[in-house]
């Protein structure tokens, strides 16, 4: 079994083989275009106290979609504490935005069921935020989308679409501007296939406006144009 005392730098490509050791694993995610030595240096001690009984895995969230979308596009930095399960791993606890004591915190949690610390309140910004935007999937898709009260604009898109990427933004801003008359979710078509197959996306993005459970509009690709069309069909323009 390989021992490694300093953090694994790795990528969307590799991530899955690195897992595929047997120790359990800290996964933090960071923002590559923000240093912060003091959370590198925890990570760095955490490695060479623990080589040989945990994994520290290293991985730049901004280069990586793929990994950002598996674990929910977190606000970064962030981790995932992950053991070992019958198929693939286990998610055991995660933390967003986080600093070298999270760091601490997560790996006593994992290594030696120590309590972890009550999160503190997010402020009003922050929970706005997380609000947002809700990510679905085939196994929330009905309560989220289809049985929501208010009109659904979703988002159909892969982690390798560059023009799915290049419209995020204005998906986010699209969000706070219609934040409690529509609701906004994404949903990662190569994760989701079957509700991706049930609604025919062949192109990617698509955006379609779900309204008591039906479609109601669409609209194929990157175009912030298009996508306030389908939305006036539903509502009224603001």
């Amino acid at each position: 079994m390989p021992v490694f005392d300093t953090p694994i730098r790795t990528d969307d490509k590799s991530l899955k083989k690195v897992l595929g050791q047997k120790q359990p694993a800290i996964l933090v995610l960071v923002d590559g275009k923000r240093p912060d030595k003091a959370l590198d240096d925890a990570l760095e001690r955490a490695a060479h106290k623990y080589a040989g009984d945990l994994l520290v895995i290293r991985v730049d969230g901004n280069e990586n979609p793929e990994t950002m979308a598996k674990y929910n596009q977190p606000t970064l930095p962030a981790l995932v504490s992950l053991t070992p399960a019958f198929f693939g791993r286990k998610v055991e606890s995660s933390a967003e935005s986080i600093r070298p004591s999270d760091v601490r915190n997560h790996i006593a949690h994992l290594l030696e069921d120590a309590p972890l610390p009550e999160e503190k309140p997010q402020t009003a910004p922050q929970q706005a935020a997380k609000k947002s935007i809700v990510v679905v999937s085939d196994q929330n898709f009905k309560r989220e989308v289809l049985q929501s009260k208010v009109p659904v604009l979703v988002d159909f898109w892969a982690p390798w679409c560059g023009p799915c990427h290049s419209i995020a933004p204005y998906v986010e801003q699209v969000a706070n501007q219609y934040a409690g008359k529509l609701k906004v979710a994404k949903l990662n078509t190569d994760a989701n296939q079957r509700i991706a197959g049930q609604y025919g996306i062949r192109a990617i993005p698509t955006f379609i406006v779900f309204q008591s459970g039906q479609p109601a509009a669409r609209f194929s690709g990157a175009s912030p144009q298009g996508i306030q069309q389908i939305i006036a069909e539903v509502l009224v323009p603001e």
